[in-house]
C-alpha cells in the first residue's frame, strides 16, 4: 500500500473514536504471590496505660487505622460492655465490674472480618488501704530511743502522694521535723527524725487523705489516734508486787547491783521481805519471802551488798515487847542469817529506824534508833564475819523529837556519818552532820545553814550532803561538801525539776570517777507530796548537768514513796520507786525499775 492511502485510513479511524465511550476500569485487588488479600483493621491501645488501677471511671482511647470498621466494641474478660465510636474514645464506668484484676479487649468487624486488639490488663480496686502494723504501736509508752517508726499497709500506694506534707508528725508543743520515705514495694511507711524525739511527750502520726493506693483510694483513719510516747527512763522488766495488784501496798523499795550490775530490788510487803534479781531477761525471785520469826512481824528491810557483790538484807521485825533485827546474806542458793538478832539496848527501848551499810568498803555495818520514856539514841553494831562487836559509842538523840531523813554512810575507814534533820515543838527544824572520829562524835553542823536531806562520804574522806537551805529568801536544794573547817557550796543551787514544788536531794552517789551524782525529786501537786518526779544531776567539775530528762510516772499512774537510786560499773542510774494506780479507790502499788533511755 502506497503512503498516501496510509494516511487516508489513519484520518478515517480517528475521527471515528471521537463518537466511541470508554468505560472506566476498577483497579485490581492487591495480590501477594498472586493471592488476593482482604482489607483489614488495626487496633492500638493509646489509654489506659499497662497494669492501670481505677477505682471509678477509665478513659479507653484507641488507635484505629486501615479500613473504617463497621463496629468497634470494648470486652472485659472477653464480654462486650460497650460500644466504641470514632474517635473512639470513652469514659467507661468501672462500678459495674467486680474488684480485682480484669483483662480489656477491643474488637473490630469489617463485614464477615473480626479484629481484635492486645489484651492489656487493669486492677479495680474500690477499698481503702488500710494501716496493718504501727511502730511503734498506738499507745506504747515504753518506747526506746531509736526505735524504727513505720507503718505496713494492706496494699501498695502511690509514691507520689507520700510526702512531709501529707504524713505529718507532731508532739505538741515542740516541733519535730521528720521525712516520710515510702518502701519499694509501696507497702510500707518509714519517719525518719531530723530532729532529736522529746522524752515524755506524746508523739503522734496522722497519714492524711492525700495518701492514696494505686487506684486513688485515700487511706483509711485508724481507729484511734496514733501516738506513743518515748520517755526519759524504760522500764526493767514488769513492776514488782506479791499476790494481787488490788491488794498491794507497798511505800519503800530498795536497790543495788551484784557483783555482774545486775539490778538486786528488796521491798517489803505484807509482813514479809521480797528479794528478787534481774538476769538480763526477767526478774527471778532469791529464795522465797522471808518473813519474821515465830510470834515476830516484819515490818522493814534494808538491802545492800557485801564485797563479793552478794546481797545482804537487814529485817526489823517486832518481837512481843521488844523490838529485834536480823542480818541474812544470800549465799547463792539461800539465805543465810549471820548471827543472833540484834534488840535494844535500853530498858522497854523501842526500835524506831533501821539503816544498813555495804560491806564494800568495811564489814556491814547495822545501825538503829532506839528509845525509851527517858532516853534516845542512836547504836551501831558490826559484822565482823562471825559475830557481832560494837563500833562507837552510841550517839546521843534528842528524847521527844522528830527527826527526818535520817540516814548515815561510811568512810574508808568504815567510821559512820549520820545526817538529819531535828524538830523540837515549837522550835525551827535544824540540821545535824555527825561523824564518828574512833573515839567520839564529832559535830559537822556549825555552818550548816540548812537541812540535809542525803549525804556520802568520798575516797578521800569529803563528807557530802544533799540539803534544803534559804537562799534569796527561797528555799532551794544544794549540795555542800565539809573541807575540814568549813562547809562549802558545790555548784548553784538545782534548778527546778518540773515545775514543781518540795523539791528534795533524795540520794547522792558517786560514780567511777568520785563526782557526785544526784537524785532529785519534787512534789506535783500542793495537795498531795507524795506525788512526785525525779531527775538525776551529775557534777560536772563546774555546773550540775542533767542526766536524762525527768522521770515520771507512767500513765495513769503517780510516783509516791521514798526512791532508792544506785550507779552500776558504767555510771548509768538506776532507780528504784514505788508507784500507785491514780487516782484509785485504793492503793494499789507496785515497785518499778527504771534505767535510762538512750
Amino acid at each position: 500500500m502506497t503512503l498516501r492511502r496510509h494516511l487516508l485510513v489513519f484520518f478515517v479511524l480517528l475521527q471515528a473514536s471521537a463518537c466511541i465511550q470508554i468505560p472506566e476500569l476498577t483497579p485490581p485487588a492487591p495480590v501477594d504471590g498472586g493471592i488476593e488479600v482482604e482489607p483489614s483493621v488495626s487496633l492500638t491501645w493509646m489509654s489506659p496505660e499497662p497494669d492501670a488501677y481505677t477505682n471509678g471511671p477509665l478513659l479507653i482511647r484507641m488507635d484505629v487505622a486501615g479500613a473504617t470498621p463497621e463496629q468497634v466494641e470494648l470486652l472485659v474478660d472477653g464480654a462486650p460492655v460497650a460500644q466504641l465510636s470514632p474517635p473512639y474514645e470513652l469514659n467507661f464506668e468501672t462500678l459495674t465490674l467486680a474488684e480485682g484484676r480484669r483483662v480489656l479487649t477491643a474488637r473490630a468487624t469489617l463485614g464477615a472480618q473480626v479484629f481484635t486488639s492486645a489484651e492489656r490488663g487493669i486492677t479495680v480496686d474500690r477499698t481503702r488501704p488500710r494501716m496493718l502494723v504501727q511502730s511503734p504501736a498506738s499507745g506504747a509508752d515504753q518506747v526506746p530511743v531509736g526505735t524504727a517508726i513505720h507503718v505496713t499497709f494492706s496494699e501498695p500506694l502511690l509514691k507520689g502522694t507520700v510526702t512531709d506534707k501529707s504524713v505529718l508528725t507532731s508532739s505538741y508543743p515542740l516541733n519535730v521535723i521528720m521525712n516520710a520515705e515510702l518502701s519499694d514495694d509501696g507497702t510500707s511507711i518509714s519517719i525518719v527524725p531530723l530532729t532529736p524525739i522529746p522524752a515524755n511527750e506524746t508523739m503522734m502520726v496522722v497519714v492524711s487523705r492525700q495518701v492514696t493506693d494505686l487506684a486513688g483510694n485515700s487511706v483509711e483513719p485508724p481507729q484511734q489516734p496514733w501516738t506513743w510516747t518515748v520517755p526519759s527512763y524504760l522500764l526493767v522488766g514488769e513492776p514488782l508486787f506479791a499476790g494481787r495488784i488490788e491488794e498491794s501496798n507497798i511505800s519503800e523499795t530498795f536497790i543495788r547491783v551484784d557483783q555482774d550490775s545486775h539490778p538486786v530490788v528488796a521491798w517489803t510487803q505484807d509482813v514479809n521481805a521480797h528479794v528478787k534479781r534481774w538476769d538480763g531477761e526477767r526478774w527471778e525471785y532469791l529464795g522465797a519471802p522471808l518473813s519474821a520469826g515465830t510470834n515476830n512481824l516484819l515490818w522493814k528491810s534494808a538491802l545492800q551488798m557485801d564485797v563479793e557483790g552478794r546481797p545482804l538484807l537487814a529485817s526489823l521485825e517486832y518481837e512481843g515487847p521488844k523490838d529485834q533485827i536480823q542480818l541474812r546474806r544470800w549465799t547463792g542458793t539461800a539465805w543465810e542469817t549471820l548471827g543472833t538478832p540484834l534488840t535494844t539496848t535500853l530498858s522497854q527501848g523501842r526500835i524506831r529506824w533501821m539503816g544498813l551499810s555495804s560491806g564494800a568498803r568495811s564489814p556491814p555495818l547495822v545501825a538503829w534508833y532506839e528509845d525509851n520514856s527517858t532516853q534516845a539514841q542512836i547504836v551501831l553494831r558490826q559484822w565482823d564475819g562471825s559475830q557481832w562487836t560494837t563500833t562507837g559509842s552510841p550517839l546521843p538523840m534528842t528524847k521527844g523529837a522528830v527527826n527526818n531523813y535520817l540516814g548515815f554512810d561510811l568512810d574508808a575507814l568504815g567510821r559512820p556519818v549520820f545526817s538529819f534533820c531535828e524538830l523540837i515543838s515549837g522550835m525551827p527544824e535544824v540540821g545535824h552532820v555527825m561523824r564518828w572520829t574512833g573515839s567520839s562524835w564529832a559535830d559537822l553542823s556549825s555552818g550548816l545553814a540548812g537541812l540535809p536531806t542525803a549525804r556520802a562520804v568520798t575516797a578521800d574522806g569529803t563528807v557530802l550532803v544533799g540539803m534544803k537551805a534559804l537562799v534569796n529568801g527561797a528555799w532551794r536544794s544544794l549540795v555542800r561538801k565539809w573541807d575540814g573547817s568549813t562547809w562549802i557550796a558545790v555548784g548553784e543551787p538545782l534548778d527546778t525539776i518540773f515545775s514543781g514544788m518540795d523539791r528534795v536531794i533524795a540520794s547522792i552517789a558517786l560514780d567511777s570517777q568520785q563526782r557526785p551524782v544526784v537524785f532529785a525529786s519534787e512534789a506535783l501537786s500542793s495537795t498531795d507530796a507524795s506525788m512526785r518526779t525525779g531527775q538525776v544531776r551529775r557534777w560536772a567539775g563546774g555546773l550540775w548537768k542533767s542526766v536524762g530528762e525527768p522521770l515520771r510516772a507512767g500513765t495513769g499512774k503517780a510516783t509516791w514513796g521514798v526512791p532508792s537510786f544506785v550507779l552500776p560499773a558504767d555510771d548509768e542510774p538506776l532507780i528504784s520507786w514505788t508507784e500507785r494506780i491514780h487516782p484509785a479507790e485504793f492503793t494499789m502499788t507496785s515497785v518499778h525499775v527504771h534505767r535510762l533511755n538512750k
